[in-house]
């Protein structure tokens, strides 16, 4: 198996999962210019982040990769060990969340040019898009005041959330109120299989959210 990922991009989160399953697999680091490359759009088309190449079979989007492993892997319970349907709900309410909610409100932090025009109009929109991502992380802050992982137990929901709060101290996004989610940086960088990760992709940990 090959999976193929950018450097501190959501694609620590499979990676993350493989480390939990003891799998072996071979790690292809990419950058923004070789996801273009004619060799990786024969992989994945859109040119993004992660990939999965296990024989003839391959696997892109995030959910889906940690899907897969989770099926080839069942015995690492990388989605945790409630398997009731609630249990089962649960997770994907905040895969759900972190991939389609919490994600997609980066894109203009990482990219403005490709939303508006002009250094006042991206300026106005990065610091809404601040504004709306603190707004999303109110409600992972205050489930992490009930238990220690989103779930109860540590999933890849966790590793997620994880990365995101990594993008959000890089662009320095105010999260002082956010106890919750400070506590659960120092908890979730203590995990071996993410701190695994974090040394094979040339990463550091954050430590705190303080800016």
């Amino acid at each position: 198996m090959q999976l193929y990922v950018i450097p501190g991009t959501c694609a620590v989160v499979p990676h993350t999962a493989l480390e939990w399953t003891g799998a072996d697999y071979e790690l292809k680091l990419l950058d923004h210019d070789s996801v273009k490359s004619e060799e990786y759009l024969r992989i994945n088309p859109q040119g993004a982040v992660p990939a999965i190449v296990d024989g003839d079979t391959i696997i892109t989007q995030n959910i889906a990769t940690q899907v897969y492993i989770d099926a080839a892997y069942p015995d690492a319970n990388i989605f945790g060990s409630d398997t009731s349907p609630a249990g089962k709900g649960e997770l994907m309410h905040w895969l759900g969340f972190l991939n389609a909610d919490l994600h997609k409100a980066f894109a203009p932090l990482f990219g403005p040019d490709g939303f508006v025009e002009g250094d006042d109009a991206q300026e106005s929109l990065k610091q809404k898009a601040k504004e709306k991502i603190a707004h999303l992380l109110r409600l992972p802050n205050e489930q992490l005041g009930k238990t220690d992982y989103l779930t109860g137990s540590k999933t890849t929901a966790d590793i997620y959330l994880y990365i995101t709060l990594t993008w959000a101290k890089k662009f320095e996004i105010d999260l002082s109120d956010y106890k919750n989610l400070d506590a659960f940086v120092k908890r979730i960088e203590e995990d071996k299989g993410l701190t695994a990760v974090i040394e094979q992709q040339g990463l550091e940990k954050i430590k705190t959210l303080e800016i």
